[in-house]
């Protein structure tokens, strides 16, 4: 890219100079509008754009306005300020390059010349000359999907800031790096998690159809982060808006019918095989259905600003039955709470756990043990339980959460010591406010602690949801038989190198289903595919119960066994999925 300045001759000279050959594009524009609008769109750009031409901002100059737009086949930003235009047209110049240009003008106004392959910024005495892109090779942006409603801007980007801390920051599992908006009737939830934590916040919108389906969308965290940052002094409503992607599920359906007919043009409508197809039939059928409620496209808009963003794929995590219907809560001071958390946690490495022991009127906070620096505090809280409660949790995550309430008071919401506990946010003692924020973490389960008692029922939460029948556990003799029929079954008595193995299954069944995916072909019978991957799906279960089991089980090797101590290593880190 070639840039040339000359700040030094007249400003009508330049003019002459420009004029002096018919320019594709010409028009004129305030310099801070240009300014705002080029910053907001550039913060879109790829840092490692696919293609040199996606590092560019597109310019279209038509009907009075200048259009600037910014696409990289997954997020789309545009803006479209006020222009005298002279000549409309299209250019393509450096994205990061013009907003920083304009901040060292001074000049009201900025002319903006293409001639040639050659982009003039004129600014009073100022020019800058800038290579062009070939705008021919742009990819064409995506439309901005019709149907949403309107939500308060800062409402919304408040909640997008309490959900967004807990997304997943590695894309081990790329569903997981995204925030899950649910719009049902005149509110929308947001949610996101990383397996460890997960946090949801409600807030009021307005359907464009209220009696609408309930509907979903998966967007990326890297989108959403450039919404909360683009809009964070805005004040009013945005326009958000979707449009399924049903794509694949439509094309499934049509492939498990026309197997479904061959089957029954052949055979009794009876037979196994006709049966089996049938219900493969009804099931593409209902996740095509699901598929039309699933957000493929959403955007979000304020004025002439727009964003557009492509939704992650797959389904995500079924989070509500997490929530108890009943608990305990301990109501304590945020702000106190908070700094005594940040003052103990000093002694507390990444994998060690901080204490919180609920007794009657106040908390203890503790972290470090044996030759370790260990650190306690004890502040004012009011748990209301008649046996005192004590639970472990990875003290970065329990400030983050303490940090996003915004709340004068917390609550913790216990129904045991090693479930997880909820975090919600009040502005009295009583807490018999809500504001529809709720964050949930996993306690960390340290060596030789007892499973505390289970404390007396209290009222129910606000807006919670039923727990599904999954959240009962089974027979415990039952479940010592499983364990060690698993182990059997791989030979080993060492629990270190059993959860390899229980790893090495689970690595091999997912295989399997993606090549029994990727192998069945139209004139299949897709109950074949469905029968397989039914079969590893068992598999990985059985494999993930163990895994679970064995990361809070006592090693059944000596202290030199580098595999079990592989799996106390891997305990006292994460503490445990979320069911």
């Amino acid at each position: 890219m070639t840039t040339t300045v000359d700040a030094v001759a007249p400003a009508a000279e330049q003019a002459a100079a420009i004029a002096d050959s018919p320019p594709r594009f010409n028009t004129n524009v305030d310099r801070k509008a240009l300014l705002e609008a080029g910053s907001g769109v550039s913060a879109s750009l790829p840092i490692r754009p696919a293609a040199p031409v996606l590092a560019g901002i597109l310019l279209e100059a038509a009907d009075g306005h200048l259009t600037l737009s910014a696409w990289d086949y997954n997020h789309a930003t545009r803006d479209r300020i006020p222009a005298e235009t002279t000549t409309p047209g299209r250019v393509l110049v450096h994205g990061k390059l013009l907003p920083d240009l304009l901040k060292k003008l001074d000049a009201d106004r900025v002319a903006l010349v293409a001639d040639g392959s050659q982009l003039i910024v004129q600014a009073g005495p100022t020019r800058y000359t800038l290579q062009t892109l070939p705008v021919e090779d742009y990819p064409q942006l995506p439309a901005i999907p019709p149907g949403g409603g309107w939500v308060d801007a800062p409402a919304l980007v408040a909640a997008i800031k309490r959900v967004i801390i807990s997304a997943a920051s590695e894309d081990t599992i790329p569903m997981l790096t995204g925030i899950q908006i649910t719009g049902v009737g005149k509110t929308l939830t947001l949610a996101g998690t990383d397996r460890f934590r997960l946090a949801t916040a409600e807030v009021p919108w307005i359907p464009d159809d209220p009696d609408a389906e309930p509907w979903t969308a998966l967007l990326p965290t890297k989108l959403l982060k450039t919404v909360a940052k683009r809009w964070a002094k805005t004040v009013g409503d945005l326009r958000l808006t979707w449009q399924p992607d049903a794509s694949d599920e439509i094309a499934a359906e049509a492939k498990a019918l026309q197997v479904l007919a061959e089957l029954e043009s052949r055979m009794w409508h009876g037979h196994p095989d006709v049966v089996k197809a049938r219900e493969v039939a009804e099931q593409r059928t209902k996740l095509r259905i699901a598929a039309e409620h699933r957000a493929g496209l959403a955007g979000l808009a304020f004025g002439e600003q727009h964003t557009t963003g492509r939704c992650l794929s797959g389904e995500y995590v079924r989070y509500r039955s997490l929530f108890p219907t009943q608990n305990t809560g301990a109501v304590a001071d945020t702000k106190a709470l908070l700094a005594g958390v940040e003052r103990v946690a000093l002694v507390a490495d990444r994998t060690s756990p901080i204490r919180l022991s609920f007794d009657g009127t106040a908390v203890l906070l503790e972290a470090g043990a044996g030759d370790e620096a260990q650190s306690c505090e004890t502040v004012a809280a009011a748990w209301p339980g008649q046996t005192p409660l004590v639970a472990s949790f990875n003290p970065a995550y329990l400030i983050d959460g303490l940090k996003t309430l915004g709340t004068q008071y917390v609550r913790f919401g216990f129904t045991i010591a090693s479930k997880p506990a909820v975090l919600t946010g009040h502005h009295n003692l009583t807490a018999d406010d809500y504001d529809g924020y709720r964050y949930l973490m996993m306690p960390l389960r340290t060596p030789g602690q007892d499973a505390a008692p289970e404390p007396e029922p209290a009222a129910s939460e606000h807006q919670q949801v039923p727990a599904t029948d999954a959240q009962q556990p089974t027979s415990g003799q039952q479940e010592d038989q499983q364990r060690a029929a698993f182990m059997a079954s791989v030979g080993t008595s060492c629990l270190g190198r059993a959860v390899a193995a229980a790893h090495r299954e689970q690595r091999d069944a997912r295989g399997t289903i993606a090549m029994l995916r990727a192998g069945v072909d139209a004139e299949s019978a897709d109950w074949l595919e469905e029968r397989g991957t039914q079969d590893m799906n068992e598999i990985i279960a059985e494999t993930e119960a163990f895994i679970t089991w064995a990361r809070t089980a006592p090693a059944s090797c000596g202290p030199d066994c580098a595999a079990c101590a592989a799996v106390t290593a891997e305990s006292g880190r994460e503490g445990g999925d979320l069911p």
